[in-house]
């Protein structure tokens, strides 16, 4: 007996939000890429919160496998 498979590709996205202190957000504002290189480097620990999710789901890809 012949089979239809089907693929679907499902994508996440999530929202997750962390506090910064004052002196955090006033780098991010004046230079993200000093922020992002402070906070790659482990120097800010931000505890990141899930606010919010969603998943979507895109077109599908079929397939006849055949005996």
């Amino acid at each position: 007996m012949a089979k239809l498979q089907k693929l679907i590709t499902v994508t996440t996205y999530r929202w997750e939000e962390a506090d910064l202190t004052e002196e955090q957000a006033a780098l991010y504002k004046s230079d993200e890429d000093a922020f992002m290189e402070n906070y790659s480097d482990g120097e800010y620990d931000l505890d990141f919160d899930l606010v919010g999710d969603n998943e979507c789901e895109d077109e599908g890809d079929y397939n006849l496998i055949e005996d």
